[in-house]
């Protein structure tokens, strides 16, 4: 048990008073005297993390039982209507009573998810066990489709019309939906000014209606590999909101002039309505930017894009100059058919497009940011407090273990361990040793600097299809605008929204890292008997942990005696896709 304020020695809880709580729950404990460790008991449960559960279910002495993975087993009262319940199926039961010491707990199934071993049961099941919701309520989803599919005059009125630039979106080729655009004008020789041009949710999401309260409840998008559970309605995400090409779209859009150098001469924010010219890939943008030819471009179009590529490498120089971090990790895509099945990992590679697009968000994001506190006008901010000197001093030591001399005590010393990673054999393992020394990032209703991204004023504004801190951004540049869409938040709420945004962006990302590992594990499971490459990413007693080459997976060797860093060869020998786990032996 992890104590609260963290930083206290945690405390370890055995015994019959485990069966109150759950994982997550806040409990008060009660102190064991003595011993070697911290021991306790639980005495009371302050408040629940969830209020569902879920688990297979298991037919007992003739009544019904749901197993979560970490409480104990609940007794069904009853299933909801369509519940139809089979033995060892996953389900999802509320708590209509908790476990007490001498009481078994007790819940209604709400839903009957399917086989334990179905991947798309797997998947949802991520998503449930966080209470990550996937259905709108219809009054939400009406509400969404209550404004239409196509902007009207009355929503383009007093907005400045940019039908007259070459304004084109750079997405992957499998993104739903477009929040951002980007477009370029020459001013003088030397110098552009980029326009970054954002979906005004905004104008249709209004504070205090069911879809401002659904969007906040659930305050992100969930990416999965077989779905995208959004955070607003597919009214607005697929088609009011996303900038798709050829149709007027409602926009924010900051302007930004910048010379050859990447140096910002000024800045300027707008309401505006666009037209997109063209969608790009990231893939069609990378041809153009190594001289090659795309279909459909216009010599203006090109040249517009070659200068993008040279501002790009100016604005990210002069960032890592001020000492910005750089994490190219390499990342893998699990590749799923229509029935969710897992058939491929794919390596997506980062490619120069797609530090063009993250330049110009980064720039856009610090332009209002600036905006906002200049005006003294309330926001959430991303924040990103600076590593713990403990921390630095504990990567040193392991960096020491991978053969690798670095005392990175500040932002340039952890610039160079990465800027080594690049080279070392075991640069990936280099890379994560140096993300786990930072600390988290976070929204705040305070201002103050981004450590990674070494921004002394930062906030999210590009995103307001997919995360709910960018819409209340939204709102409050629109107040600086002059042009508000609503009342200012009641005084107290941002402090509330910032925990709450953040809180609900980590159980997001758990979701997606538990079914990206278990999709992940069971396609090696359909590969025992292959051999691959890997490094030692962690030693312990029983063994070493190894990063397998080409998957992006990891498993346990157990036996293994090895030196971090050090490359081996390992054969898989099985996997078990619940705990997203893979079973490795060494090949000799």
């Amino acid at each position: 048990m992890v104590t609260d304020p963290a930083g206290d020695s945690d405390v370890f809880i055995k015994g019959p008073s485990l069966r109150l709580a759950a994982g997550g729950d806040r409990v008060r404990v009660r102190l064991n005297p003595g011993g070697q460790r911290r021991e306790g008991e639980i005495v009371a449960v302050l408040s629940r993390a969830r209020a569902t559960m879920v688990g297979p279910l298991t037919r007992v002495a003739g009544r019904w039982l749901l197993s979560p993975r970490d409480g104990e087993p609940l007794v069904v009262e009853r299933f909801a209507a369509g519940c139809v319940p089979a033995e060892g199926a996953i389900a999802v039961a509320r708590v209509s009573a908790w476990p007490s010491l001498s009481v078994e707990g007790r819940g209604v199934v709400e839903e009957v998810l399917g086989a334990p071993g179905a991947p798309r049961v797997r998947v949802t099941s991520a998503l449930r066990e966080r209470e990550l919701p996937e259905a709108f309520a219809p009054a939400v989803a009406a509400e969404a489709e209550g404004f239409g599919r196509a902007v009207t005059p009355e929503a383009m009125a007093g907005r400045r019309t940019l039908f007259h630039l070459p304004v084109c979106t750079i997405d992957g080729s499998d993104a739903k939906d477009f929040d951002d655009a980007v477009s370029l004008e020459p001013l003088a020789p030397g110098r552009w000014r980029l326009g970054v041009h954002i979906a005004d949710v905004s104008w249709y999401v209004r504070q205090g209606t069911e879809l401002d309260r659904e969007a906040y409840r659930r305050a992100t998008s969930v990416y999965l590999p077989d779905r995208v559970v959004p955070m607003l309605p597919p009214g607005l995400s697929d088609h009011l909101c996303s900038l798709m090409p050829d149709v007027e779209r409602l926009t924010l859009s900051t302007f930004i002039d910048l010379d050859e150098s990447g140096r910002v001469h000024g800045t300027e924010e707008a309401e505006t309505v666009i037209r997109s010219a063209r969608r790009f890939t990231y893939e069609e943008i990378e041809e153009l930017l190594n001289g090659r030819p795309v279909e459909r471009v216009s010599p203006a179009l090109r040249e517009s894009v070659a200068v993008m590529g040279r501002l790009q490498l100016a604005l990210s120089r002069a960032r890592f100059e001020r000492g910005a971090l750089d994490f190219d990790m390499p990342e893998y895509r699990v590749v799923t058919d229509a029935r969710g099945v897992p058939t491929d990992l794919v390596r997506r590679d980062r490619l120069r497009s797609h530090r063009l697009i993250e330049e110009f968000m980064i720039l856009a994001n610090e332009a209002v940011a600036r905006r906002l506190i200049a005006a003294n006008r309330p926001a959430l901010h991303r924040i990103h407090p600076p590593p713990d000197p403990q921390k630095l001093a504990i990567l040193s030591r392991e960096l020491g273990k991978l053969g690798v001399r670095a005392m990175p005590r500040d932002a340039r010393g952890l610039q160079a361990v990465l800027r080594l990673a690049g080279e070392h054999p075991a640069g990936d393992a280099l890379t994560v040793l140096c993300v786990r020394s930072l600390k988290q990032a976070q929204y705040s209703a305070i201002p103050a600097p981004h450590y990674g991204l070494a921004s002394t004023a930062y906030c999210h504004f590009t995103s307001p299809i997919r995360r709910y801190p960018d819409l209340v951004v939204h709102r409050a540049l629109r107040h600086v605008l002059g042009r508000p869409a609503g009342p200012a938040p009641a005084p107290g709420w941002l402090a509330e929204a910032g925990p709450h945004c953040s809180e609900r962006e980590r159980l997001a990302a758990e979701a997606e890292r538990h079914a990206v590992n278990a999709l992940r594990a069971e396609v090696l499971g359909r590969r025992v008997g292959q051999v691959l490459d890997a490094v030692v990413t962690r030693v312990e007693p029983y063994g070493a942990f190894v990063e397998l080459g080409g998957t992006g997976g990891s498993g346990l060797v157990r036996g293994l005696k090895a030196q971090l860093g050090a490359r081996v060869r390992v054969r898989i020998d099985g996997a078990d896709p619940d705990e997203g786990r893979v079973a490795l032996r060494l090949e000799r």
